[in-house]
């Protein structure tokens, strides 16, 4: 594999210290070799800095703004760069090296890396220091949130969603659990072998981190597992385990959601950039760049002056009276009639030293529409009922009690229930996820793409494996239609 190899090679040298500071506070470690910094308990910890930062910039990057640009719900400037203009319009290139599709390969295999070196450090380091057994656990199981994470992201761009096969069997990504040697190839699994993966790390994070002292919420915790975990059963399909993850999350209280009026605030509040304390009671894990500097997100969707990703005329429209969610929206100056999105917006007032940078990973309002949708399939159509009470009740800053939510056939309440999600999660990289679980078509009614339908099933949907890493790899098998 030696393609990958090269990239995790590289990637072996980004390894961070904190000196105490925010875990993205941060320089190079420079000299400092990986065998001295895992040589201690707190150079351990200091190693986990840097893999959160890779994994913040890409999340920030163009993996944030991934499922955004292939959904329904945005327009982009046509002058756009060609390498964010090429999946807007389901025109990806395998030999496209450093767009989305080479640059999302390597960053993500870099991140997962130094997190696969975190973690196979973990032994020695008990074996040698076991009266610092909590920090190195916690730290532990953080890496391995990490790694389910970036082989979850992989699976959403380069592999067909679970059921897209009855049971499984399609391809999945090459998962990684240690860089591997100089002229190893290595083939792809199926996608059940690679959520098994996936579904084993944040079982052990989630036992693990339960037990350990935890730290901030910019930081992977049992409960950010357990929220992942709601999330991939959720794509799997299996809605018992949906409910068994999400439900207890939710009876606890411990993520409550915001106020209506507190909505668009959640995101753009300056005060969490640096008080981590001040993070809303809703999120259950964010990322936070705590140096300033402007992300994709940012920039291209909620800078003023400069946004070239905006939303459609008629997904706004979606946003009832009332819904204080429509806050998010706001009048452009630049497109008469328009809007831009001001979830990663610059608040009035505050200076450009302040903007808050962040991801919010997982929010407890994904973990009521989770179980809405998994009771809708289990039938428990009162249940949904409520779940989707509670959300859309936010919205509107009114008891649930007082929603009401009308259908004559189920599957009228199934579209409620996608439509909240649609709502709840823009601009939260989520909208074309879905529309691909739910083996939908594609369909821009307001469109100055080349691609205004895409009908499923098909290839397009995922990029193409880099043609770098077929060409160095024969073991990697391509993706039908590109390669």
């Amino acid at each position: 594999m030696k393609q990958i190899l090269f990239i995790l090679l590289a990637s072996s040298f980004l390894l961070y210290q904190s000196c105490g500071r925010s875990f993205l506070d941060i320089t190079p470690v420079g000299s400092l070799t990986g065998e001295k910094l895992f040589s201690d308990p707190e150079g351990y910890e200091s190693s986990l800095a840097g893999t959160y930062s890779l994994f913040t910039k890409y999340h920030l990057g163009s993996y944030g703004l991934y499922s955004e640009l292939r959904s329904d719900n945005v327009l982009i400037e046509e002058n756009l760069a060609g390498g964010i203009l090429n999946e807007y319009n389901y025109t990806s290139e395998a030999n496209n090296s450093i767009g989305m599709v080479g640059g999302l390969w390597q960053s993500i295999y870099e991140t997962l890396n130094n997190a696969n070196n975190i973690i196979e450090a973990k032994d020695n380091l008990l074996r040698n220091f076991p009266e610092k057994s909590d920090l190195i656990n916690r730290t532990y199981g953080e890496a391995l949130i990490i790694r389910a994470m970036c082989h979850f992201d992989l699976s959403n761009l380069y592999s067909q969603h679970y059921t897209y096969t009855a049971d499984g069997s399609h391809l999945g990504i090459p998962t990684l659990l240690k860089t591997p040697f100089p002229g190893t190839e290595i083939s792809r699994p199926s996608i059940k072998e690679t959520y098994q993966q996936i579904i084993a790390d944040l079982t052990q994070a989630k036992s693990l981190l339960s037990s350990v002292s935890l730290r901030a919420k910019i930081y992977g915790s049992s409960d950010a597992a357990q929220a992942l975990l709601s999330r991939v059963y959720l794509y799997m399909e299996d809605w018992d385990a949906v409910i068994a993850q999400a439900h207890p999350l939710v009876v606890s209280n411990k993520y409550p959601l915001t106020s209506g009026a507190g909505y668009l605030k959640m995101f753009i509040d300056p005060s969490q950039r640096r008080n981590y304390s001040s993070i809303p009671d809703e999120v259950i894990w964010q990322v936070n760049l705590v140096n300033n500097s402007r992300s994709y997100l940012t920039y291209l969707f909620s800078d003023p002056a400069n946004y070239n990703t905006y939303p459609t005329k008629e997904f706004v429209g979606l946003f009832g009276s009332g819904d204080f969610r429509s806050s998010q929206f706001q009048p452009s100056t630049r497109k008469p009639g328009y809007h831009f999105n001001a979830k990663y917006a610059l608040p009035s007032g505050t200076l450009e030293s302040d903007r808050t940078i962040n991801f919010k990973m997982f929010r407890s309002a994904e973990l009521y529409l989770n179980l809405a949708e998994a009771y809708y399939h289990k039938q428990q159509y009162a249940q949904a009922v409520e779940q989707l009470q509670i959300v859309r009740g936010r919205a509107y800053n009114i008891n649930p009690t007082q929603v009401q939510i009308s259908y004559t056939q189920p599957i009228e309440l199934l579209a409620q229930i996608k439509l909240e999600r649609r709502k709840e999660f823009a601009f939260e990289n989520q909208r074309i996820f879905d529309i691909m679980r739910y083996k939908e078509d594609l369909n821009r009614t307001e469109c100055n793409s080349t691609a205004c339908r895409v009908t499923y099933p098909n290839d397009k949907f995922i990029l193409p494996i880099p043609q770098l890493e077929t060409d160095a790899n024969p073991a990697m098998q391509p993706n039908p239609g590109y390669n």
